[in-house]
């Protein structure tokens, strides 16, 4: 016969804990007969049907709890009162009534002294968000005093130029940075993404992003982690940065599961290098190529480039008339007031490497048609030009927008990549191709579709142009429609030959992570599907879980899910119908993952490991690019001389706000930790700029005392290059001393064997030449060796005794002291 589950005893209450506070200040019971529920701790039902008392204890030995018991020890203003609920089935009525905590009671009491401080980090933080100049700051102590008189926080006040340059770049921007890392060190395994820019100081900034799960959170993360300087920044340098980085800041380089990149051949080596040296220590890299959202843009570049209709250079000239002249713009804004017409927008300039983004562009010229049309006359006149650019428009909105739209946010979208990578090429094939010889086919199987079949394709009245642009080819000839439809029918031939070449449709691990959508989770193949997927991602899980793998995704499969995981919330639009907006479905897998058993054990934990780390795989290099925009806010004009670590400290400020405080200063949290992070932020730049001179004293006393040698190695490397060149002229001499041997010898032969006695006096004379002149030439290089060898013995000594010295300035390094090197 089963035990039946112990029921939570109201006596209890009256028990008290190892230390001898009454556990009914905090203790009540659950919504269950068989649980209860901590208020201090702010717990949700917790089981207690197996221990009974027992878990509540074991519950007090918390360390959550132990502090919070702590916390209400020490703060007399921290109360909790709690009341006895005998009825269960009012439990959730009346919680709002049993748990009371005061918002002053949350915090810990400050100082007036950290008060201060916590003002001035706020400041500091608010200049950092919204890019202000430093010297922008340097009275803004003067400027509260005068705002707020009565506040002595705002008379002590301080925060000049040099101030919040060192509380950034030593104080708050390592905090952030700290808190990243603390994070980071938590996750079982994370994500690098980089891109580099030229920013406003002409220097080449490399931005490393990380995308992870966060323990803290429970959800994706994306987080900045740092920024290089770099002038030439060939591959082996960029690995070295980031290794060397992971090394300073204590993260083991195992756990990283993929590097997102574009597909520059320099990214291409980096990920190759990277994967080497994770190879020496045991781990090895996930590989799923290169921005899938770069492959889009540049699909539609290929389209719209064999058309030469050269849409694009005309948006740059219309751009540029106007903004490089204000008369035209004037004269442009009467035309308009003429024809009863608004300019309410002006013309967008086109980025050559966001292709898709052209559409904007067009849109904006199509609102301004007729005004643009009046002003430039007879060039615009042309209908062609008109049709051309809805076109473009119809192709960028219908066809490439969605995708766009869906994979440039942030979050998890990898479950979701292949699925809409598939339904692009599908709608670009059923544009031009009939739906007949596309059927219901998707995946990889529209691989094998041949979309240059002239038998396949749609006449002119079939392709898929827009309603804006079919209404406009009334107005032109019949030439001009016939010349259209060719360039449009080249374009989506284009669009669909370079899609086929650059989608992962063949890759069936991306076709698998489509069954971690809530939709898919019944799937009849999805055991098999999840099993796949953990053997393939790689040294995440041993052969062990993988066998119970399957156990967990069946049980997951018959799961009941509370339909609040999935639907955010239902909402009538401006036509009348209802609409449905979705959670993001990382916050649908934290729920499942958090169900636990009776025992309160996790049920899924090997399905938590996989799918947390499947959920962090990058679908595109948006979120590392959508940081450019941030160092275009952060990096300014008026901040053309900051150092790396200043804009290190920017940047780590600016995402610790958008992590910790949802993008409002207000928000974050100032804790103690960041306090005293400022507080000691001078002394920290104080003691950077001593080691800095110390190193520059020691680097120029080594200079000085390495110059003799130095100078006297220079000197004898002169000698013996001059008596190199002396032994060179003489090797030459002496080629020409054999030459004279040779011809007396010659001559000497000849007139023996023709019996012709008469030339032997001259053949003797040049062989006794040559040989008194081989002999003094011989005797003159033997010197000279004998010199370059005496002077490779005396630089040979110069070097050992150079080496002497320095090892002796390593052995003493040089220590100076400056009072003077740092004024607050």
């Amino acid at each position: 016969m089963p035990r039946l589950a112990t029921k939570f005893n109201i006596s209890w209450l009256e028990k008290v804990d190892s230390d001898g506070v009454p556990v009914k200040r905090w203790l009540k019971q659950g919504a269950q007969l068989s649980s209860f529920i901590c208020t201090l701790c702010k717990t949700g039902d917790l089981y207690c049907g197996n221990k009974g008392w027992q878990s509540i204890e074991r519950h007090m030995d918390n360390k959550k709890h132990r502090d919070n018991l702590k916390l209400l020890k020490e703060n007399t203003t921290f109360t909790i009162q709690t009341e006895v609920n005998h009825n269960p089935s009012k439990a959730d009525s009346s919680s709002s009534n049993i748990s009371k905590v005061t918002l002053a009671s949350r915090t810990k009491k400050f100082s007036f002294s950290d008060q201060v401080t916590r003002a001035e980090a706020l400041w500091a933080i608010n200049a950092s968000r919204h890019g202000y100049s430093y010297l922008s700051c340097n009275e803004s102590g003067d400027l509260f005093k005068k705002m707020f008189p009565d506040s002595n926080i705002a008379q002590t006040f301080n925060m000049e130029t040099k101030i919040l340059s060192y509380v950034i770049s030593h104080g708050l921007g390592p905090f952030f940075h700290r808190n990243l890392v603390e994070d980071i060190r938590q996750c079982e395994r994370f994500v690098l993404c980089s891109d580099e820019q030229k920013n406003c100081q002409n220097n080449k900034q490399l931005d490393i992003i990380f995308k992870y799960w966060s323990v803290k959170n429970q959800r994706v993360v994306t987080r900045y982690y740092k920024s290089i300087l770099l002038g030439h920044a060939p591959a082996h340098v960029i690995r070295d940065h980031i290794i060397n980085s992971f090394r300073t800041d204590g993260i083991d380089i195992k756990r990283l599961l993929m590097i997102g990149r574009d597909n520059p051949n320099v990214n291409k080596t980096i990920e190759k290098l990277i994967d080497e040296e994770m190879k020496k220590v045991g781990g090895e890299l996930l590989k799923l190529g290169s921005c899938h959202i770069h492959v889009v843009h540049n699909t539609f570049k290929s389209g719209t480039t064999t058309s030469h209709w050269y849409i694009e250079d005309f948006c740059i000239d219309v751009w540029s008339w106007f903004r490089h002249s204000l008369a035209r713009k004037e004269d442009f804004i009467k035309i308009s007031e003429e024809l009863n017409e608004t300019v309410e927008k002006n013309i967008l300039y086109f980025v050559c490497t966001r292709w898709v983004l052209l559409g904007k562009v067009v849109n904006r010229i199509l609102t301004q048609w007729e005004i643009l049309n009046e002003y430039f006359l007879s060039y615009l006149s042309s209908h062609v030009s008109r049709t051309r650019l809805l076109f473009i428009s119809y192709l960028c909105r219908v066809v490439f927008d969605k995708f766009l739209t869906l994979f440039q946010k942030t979050g998890s979208m990898i479950h979701a990549l292949y699925e809409e990578l598939s339904n692009l090429y599908r709608t670009v094939l059923l544009s031009f191709l009939t739906s007949e010889y596309i059927g219901n086919k998707q995946g990889n199987d529209l691989l094998l579709i041949d979309h240059k079949l002239s038998e396949k394709q749609m006449n002119d009245k079939q392709m898929e142009i827009g309603e804006e642009t079919r209404k406009s080819l009334a107005l032109l000839s019949k030439e001009e429609k016939e010349t259209f439809f060719r360039d449009v029918r080249n374009i989506f031939q284009s669009i669909a030959s370079y899609l086929k070449l650059n989608l992962p449709l063949n890759n069936l691990f991306l076709r698998d992570l489509k069954i971690l959508g809530p939709s898919y989770r019944s799937d009849t193949q999805g055991i098999d599907t999840i099993i796949r997927i953990g053997r393939f991602i790689p040294g995440l899980l041993s052969s062990n879980e993988i066998d119970l793998l399957s156990d967990e995704w069946l049980m997951y499969s018959i799961e009941t899910i509370d339909d609040s995981w999935i639907i955010k919330r239902k909402y009538n639009g401006l036509d009348g119908q209802e609409y449905i907006e979705h959670h993001e479905v990382d916050f649908y897998w934290n729920k499942v993952l958090s169900i636990v058993q009776i025992n309160g054990y996790p049920k899924y934990p090997i399905l938590s490991k996989l799918v947390k780390n499947i959920l962090i795989i990058s679908h595109g290099n948006a979120d590392v690019e959508r940081g450019f925009s941030a160092n275009t806010n952060v990096l300014t004009k008026d901040r053309t001389l900051l150092s790396e670590k200043s804009i290190n400290g920017l940047r780590a400020i600016y995402d610790g706000v958008e992590f910790l405080g949802a993008g409002s200063v207000h928000k974050v949290q100032v804790s103690t930790d960041m306090i005293r992070a400022v507080q000691k932020s001078a002394a920290s730049y104080k003691e950077e700029l001593l080691k800095m001179k110390a190193l520059t004293a020691s680097q120029q006393k080594e200079s000085e005392l390495l110059q003799p040698a130095e100078l006297e190695k220079k000197k004898l490397i002169e000698e013996e290059q001059e008596l190199m060149i002396k032994y060179k002229k003489l090797q030459s001499k002496h080629k020409t001393a054999e030459l004279l041997i040779d011809e007396g010898n010659q001559r000497m032969e000849n007139s023996l064997k023709n019996g012709d006695f008469t030339d032997i006096h001259a053949a003797y004379t040049l062989n006794k030449s040559g040989i008194e002149k081989m002999k003094a030439i011989d005797e003159e290089m033997t010197k000279i060796m004998d010199d370059v060898s005496a002077i490779q013995q005396k630089r040979a000594h110069a070097e050992r005794e150079q080496s002497r010295k320095k090892r002796k300035l390593t052995v003493e390094p040089v220590l100076i002291q400056d009072e003077n090197i740092y004024c607050d």
